[in-house]
C-alpha cells in the first residue's frame, strides 16, 4: 500500500482490477521464465513506444508543476526513463527486433492517454503518472521473490522492482498528498482507474496479440 492517503484512496477504489494486475500472465510468466520468446519480443516492442510517448508526458506534467519541489520530483524520472529505452534499444539491437513498427491499437490509445489528460491538469495527469508508475512496481516486485534471474526477462523485472524505483514511486505519493489534501477529485478517481484497465489491456495485447 502506498505511504500517502490520497494514494491509497485512489488504489483503494480499484481494488479488484489492481489485484489482476500481479496475476496476469505475461507478468508471472516472465517472472518464472515459462513467458514465450514471440510474446516477449511484441511486448518489448510495444513498450519502447510506449516509453517515447511517455517521456513526452512528464515532460508536459514538468511544465505543470506548481512548484520547483514538484518538478524536481517529477523531474527525477527522467534519468530512469533514459535507462529503459537504453534497455529496450539494446534488447531489441540483440533480437533483430524492429522498433520502428506501426504501434497496435492498444499501445496507441495508452499512450494518447497520457498526452490528453495533461489537458485535465496537474492534479489529474499526476494521478495517471502515479497510477502507471505504481502498477509496474507493484506487478514487477509481485514475481521478484520467485523470479528465475538467469533468463532474459530478469533485467526487467530487477528494474520495475527496484528500491530506486520504489523511491520515486513514493515520492508521486507524496505530491499526490500536497495537491489534493481533501482527497482525489473524480476527476482524479476516473483517471486512475483508467490507467489500471490501459495497463491490464496493454499486457493482453502483448500476450494474444493485438491487430489492427
Amino acid at each position: 500500500m502506498s505511504q500517502g492517503t490520497v494514494a491509497a484512496e485512489l488504489l483503494a477504489g480499484c481494488s479488484t482490477s489492481w489485484a489482476r494486475l500481479a496475476t496476469h500472465p505475461f507478468i508471472t510468466q516472465a517472472g518464472n521464465g515459462s513467458l514465450r520468446r514471440a510474446v516477449f519480443d511484441r511486448w518489448l516492442v510495444a513498450d519502447h513506444y510506449f516509453v517515447v510517448g511517455f517521456r513526452r508526458f512528464l515532460s508536459g506534467l514538468v511544465t505543470l508543476a506548481p512548484d520547483e519541489h514538484a518538478a524536481d520530483t517529477l523531474a527525477a524520472g527522467f534519468g530512469a526513463l533514459q535507462a529503459e529505452l537504453d534497455l529496450f534499444r539494446r534488447e531489441a539491437a540483440a533480437r533483430g527486433l524492429d522498433l520502428a513498427v506501426d504501434p497496435g491499437p492498444t499501445t496507441l490509445g495508452y499512450t494518447a492517454f497520457l498526452r490528453s489528460s495533461l489537458q485535465d491538469g496537474y492534479a489529474v495527469a499526476l494521478a495517471v503518472l502515479y497510477g502507471a508508475e505504481k502498477a509496474y512496481f507493484d506487478a514487477w516486485s509481485t514475481v521478484r521473490g520467485g523470479a528465475v534471474r538467469e533468463t532474459d526477462y530478469w533485467p526487467f523485472v530487477d528494474n520495475w522492482s527496484s528500491a530506486a524505483f520504489a523511491g520515486w514511486v513514493a515520492e508521486l505519493a507524496g505530491l499526490l498528498d500536497v495537491v489534493a489534501p481533501g482527497g482525489p477529485s473524480p476527476a482524479m478517481r476516473s483517471a486512475f482507474d483508467r490507467v489500471v484497465r490501459y495497463e491490464l489491456r496493454f499486457w493482453s495485447a502483448a500476450h494474444t496479440g493485438d491487430l489492427w
